[in-house]
This record gives C-alpha cells, structure tokens and sequence, in this order.
C-alpha cells in the first residue's frame, strides 16, 4: 500500500507533528540567539544557564533576550531567571 501525501498532509497528526517542529525549531533558534548575546556581552556562559534556557519558551526566551540586553552582568541575568 502506497501513502497518499496530499492525504497524509490533510490529517490532524500530521499538521500537530509539523506544528510541533516548528515550535520547537522557533524555540530552539531563540535559545541560541540568546546565548550568543549573552556570550557577546559576558563572555563564556556556565552550562546550567544554559540548561535552563532549555526549558523556556520562545516567549519567555523573547522576554530574557530583552532582560540580557539590560543587565549590567552575568549575575544579574542569572537573578532574573531564578527571580
């Protein structure tokens, strides 16, 4: 039995598996411009930092990009998450 794309791409699986990818590329993508402004203004970022961008969303990532942006320091970025 041969699969029909243009059905396939009609079914609700697999339009959330394709939504699914794209929030998590987009969410990804956030994560790694973040780290590298962080990297820019303070230099090497510890790895649990970093870990716990992981678990952020792209709009929580949205909101630390700005915050990174506006701190003096590594610390006080790092206040931010925990806060």
């Amino acid at each position: 039995m041969r699969w029909d794309m243009s059905i396939l791409r009609e079914s609700p699986w697999y339009q959330e598996i394709l939504t699914e990818g794209e929030q998590k590329g987009l969410q990804q993508g956030a994560q790694r411009q973040l780290i590298q402004v962080l990297r820019l203004r303070f230099g090497e970022i510890p790895q649990s930092v970093q870990a716990n961008l992981e678990n952020q969303s792209v709009e929580q990532l949205e909101n630390l990009m700005a915050v990174a942006i506006a701190v003096n320091s590594l610390d006080e970025f790092i206040q931010s998450l925990t806060g």
